[in-house]
């Protein structure tokens, strides 16, 4: 939602108008928001009005949220920053408590909200909870898993209940050889395990949801063994399989080692080994989707994870007075080139890319609703 186009919202303004429905992609996968009550569809329209103002100082609040169960994880990936031990915030859980708080405030304006930032959602025990609150306000709901938490058709069946409306599943090897080589101490076997189980939850529940994309980040490590993963998507019976550029630590003097040799597949392209260089990107996060981490912690992009442009706390301040605050408008004036960028905004992963999205490939393998 945050990357889209102001003509993609123009086409879906009608049937936000008139019906309440808002249909938009995360990660290519297709969601949509129903039967909004009039305060979302308001909001959305100031959002809209907002961005084709270019303003700094918003008049609607953000319409997609990503809030970070938690910061700590089962796997020790060699690009992300948790996983090397380079996360420099303290490590903890999002309580009940900061989450109600978050949902006080924004629960009749969000539409979308993320459930994922740096680290496995799912050793937060509380995130079924979290969904299903979100669920009860109408707030469409995504997470991403590495796959390890979900090992029972309890747990499964929690998450179906809860009512996940989409679930990536990371999956980046068909083997425990190829599998290991980026997602250190992983076990792939327990990743198709939990694809499976909520496979079966759904079936069991007579659900479509949550829509379940089985994806690749693709490295040099696996980029043969893609047509393997595409099977065994289908095999587990998932809605998409997707694969993914390395998003993490890019400036990492490690990143090379996983880089692709087919150049499709790169999220950059080259000249020799230079890195070709791009004009900055319009970045929408702080305009439209900020973070918010486990500590209640505000910031107007996930990867501001040393927190250098923190905006405020949820708790500490509301969050309206956090959105239009002076560390907010000093990011949004840097986004557009009034004054300077924070450095973390220098080591953005979205700069330099080489293709529309960092998702380069869908593949739908079971529509919702389909046999």
């Amino acid at each position: 939602m945050a990357w889209m186009k102001r003509s993609q919202a123009m086409r879906r303004l009608p049937a936000m108008v008139l019906r309440g429905r808002f249909d938009y992609s995360f990660d290519g996968m297709p969601l949509a928001a129903r039967r909004m009550p009039f305060r979302k569809r308001w909001n959305l329209l100031r959002c809209g009005l907002d961005l084709a103002l270019n303003r700094d100082r918003l008049r609607g609040m953000p319409p997609a949220l990503q809030v970070e169960p938690t910061n700590l994880c089962n796997l020790k990936c060699p690009l992300c920053p948790t996983g090397v031990g380079a996360m420099p915030r303290a490590k903890g859980f999002m309580s009940r408590e900061t989450f109600q708080k978050v949902l006080d405030d924004l629960g009749d304006s969000v539409v979308g909200m993320l459930l994922y930032s740096w680290g496995e959602p799912f050793l937060n025990k509380d995130l079924p909870w979290m969904i299903a609150q979100c669920a009860a306000r109408g707030i469409v709901t995504a997470t991403s898993t590495n796959g390890h938490c979900l090992q029972s058709r309890d747990e499964a069946l929690q998450v179906v209940d809860a009512g996940l409306n989409a679930l990536v599943i990371a999956l980046d090897g068909s083997t425990q050889e190829i599998y290991r080589a980026y997602r250190k101490s992983g076990d792939v076997e327990k990743v198709k395990r939990c694809a499976a189980l909520i496979e079966e939850a759904k079936a069991l529940r007579g659900s479509p949801y949550p829509y379940t994309n089985l994806r690749a980040v693709v490295t040099s490590e696996n980029e043969t063994d893609l047509p393997n993963l595409r099977q065994l998507a289908r095999h587990l019976g998932v809605n998409m399989f997707s694969i993914k550029s390395v998003g993490c630590l890019t400036h990492s003097a490690r990143y090379a080692d996983y880089e692709k040799t087919d150049a499709g597949l790169r999220r950059y392209q080259y000249e020799g080994n230079a890195r070709l260089r791009r004009p900055p990107v319009k970045c929408p996060y702080p305009f439209r989707q900020p973070t918010i981490f486990w500590d209640g912690t505000v910031v107007g992009c996930e990867f501001d994870y040393g927190l250098e442009s923190a905006w405020g706390k949820i708790g500490e301040q509301t969050f309206a007075e956090i959105w239009n605050g002076p560390r907010a408008l000093q990011l949004r004036r840097g986004i557009r080139g009034i004054v300077e960028r924070p450095k973390f905004c220098g080591l953005c992963p979205y700069q330099d890319r080489g293709q529309e999205s960092t998702v380069i490939g869908c593949e739908e393998l079971r529509p919702l609703g389909g046999p």
